[in-house]
């Protein structure tokens, strides 16, 4: 009788510890990046969605409103694009959940009837299991030992089965509960997926609204566009400029110093190795102009290429250096201020600062104010062009900083 009862619990025991270590440990993971990422982009959304009201109040320039709306009408694409990853992710876990349940299910029946058998065994066997009885009428003491210890070790066996019953029931009974509450997540999500179509919507027909409202003025359009770009070649061909005489001042120095050779070296593999983990180099703001060689959004005769990123912020807005390093460079082009600092073989770009308050020769610290930015008259925003190099190819700064 208790090697039937071996025959059938330890088996169960190792099924409860096997399934109760195995559920959904991958999916939880992929469920936390998703929703990382949709709570970063919800963020980014509301803090576009405050420079674009401001934009709009103010009307001082319709081509930013526009450079806003596409981008939200981006962030609000891709963070639909999240919540249905997340979406999908959840059915994963909800039909997975679900099998988990229907298992220990199974595995609960099999334990309460194979108790039952054992209960049952041991009524048919009562005479025999009253502990005294069975014990007096041994032939011997060693046969009377043998048999306490057998009684001993039955009633143990029904111990831990009915043990196994309680932990399977409290397990199935935790699934169940969590079943519930990833459903109750599936329903938020997709009221908020519900939402966030109906703004991509009003987005959508806000931007054509204002986009047929500027072909009225096409003229002056093609104008304030052609300055734009204008201008800003003439300031890529400046820091071009700057930055080739500072790669061959660089060169000179560690030519000069192998120690200033082997610090460079140090602070460039520093400087590598935060690659994605780079501060801002301003609190708050968001890209309205991206990195590349693309056609204008509206006009798409007219090619732009941008060497780094153009941040929209406020006008008062400090400028902070993104690594310790080196202030290279310091000066003023096209009625604004630009800062170079170098971290070894690489170099970031500050453009279009108001107010500078470090100078050439200054060693700067991750963080440290470096300036603010230029104030227009009659704009509550400003825009910072930054660029990371490393020495004359620019780099994708989207790709190296993080907030």
């Amino acid at each position: 009788m208790f090697s039937y009862c071996k025959k059938y619990i330890f088996p169960l025991v190792l099924f409860f510890f096997l399934t109760a270590n195995q559920s959904g440990v991958y999916s939880q993971v992929t469920k936390v990046s998703l929703t990382n990422e949709r709570k970063q982009l919800e963020k980014e959304l509301a803090q576009q969605k405050k420079l674009l009201d401001e934009t709009t109040r103010n009307r001082k320039a319709s081509l930013r409103e526009i450079q806003l709306l596409t981008n939200q009408i981006k962030k609000q694409e891709k963070l639909i694009q999240t919540i249905t990853s997340e979406l999908s992710c959840l059915d994963v876990e909800i039909e997975t959940v679900t099998e988990e349940i229907a298992q220990l299910q199974v595995k609960l029946d099999e334990l309460i009837k194979e108790y039952e058998k054992a209960i049952y065994i041991a009524y048919k066997h009562r005479d025999v299991l009253l502990k005294t009885t069975f014990i007096i009428s041994a032939e011997n003491i060693h046969q009377a030992v043998k048999r306490m210890r057998y009684l001993q070790e039955y009633s143990n066996a029904l111990n831990r089965h009915m043990k196994l019953i309680k932990e399977t029931q409290k397990a199935k009974k935790s699934k169940e509960e969590s079943l519930i509450s990833i459903k109750q997540d599936k329903i938020c999500l997709l009221d908020n997926k519900s939402k966030e179509k109906t703004n991509l919507q009003q987005q959508q027909q806000q931007k054509d609204k204002l986009v047929v409202d500027l072909r009225k003025k096409e003229s002056q359009i093609n104008k304030e566009i052609a300055a734009k770009v204008k201008r800003q070649k003439a300031i890529d061909a400046q820091i071009a400029k700057i930055v080739e005489a500072e790669l061959a001042k660089a060169k000179a120095t560690t030519k000069a110093s192998p120690k200033i050779a082997e610090a460079n070296v140090t602070l460039a593999n520093d400087f590598a190795n935060n690659q994605g983990k780079l501060p801002w180099p301003v609190d708050n703001g968001t890209i309205i102009t991206g990195f590349g060689t693309y056609s204008h959004p509206e006009v798409s005769s007219v090619k732009i290429t941008n060497n780094g990123i153009n941040i929209l912020t406020d006008k008062t807005s400090q400028v902070r250096a993104v690594f310790k390093g080196k202030v290279s460079t310091v000066t003023a082009m096209d009625g604004a201020n630009v800062v170079i600092i170098s971290h070894g073989t690489y170099l970031t770009v500050y453009s279009n600062l108001g107010t500078v308050y470090v100078k050439a020769g200054d060693n700067v610290n991750t963080k440290q104010v470096i300036g603010t930015m230029k104030a227009e008259p009659n704009d509550s925003k400003s825009e910072l062009h930054f660029e990371i190099r490393r020495e004359r190819t620019p780099l994708n700064p989207v790709q190296w900083i993080s907030r």
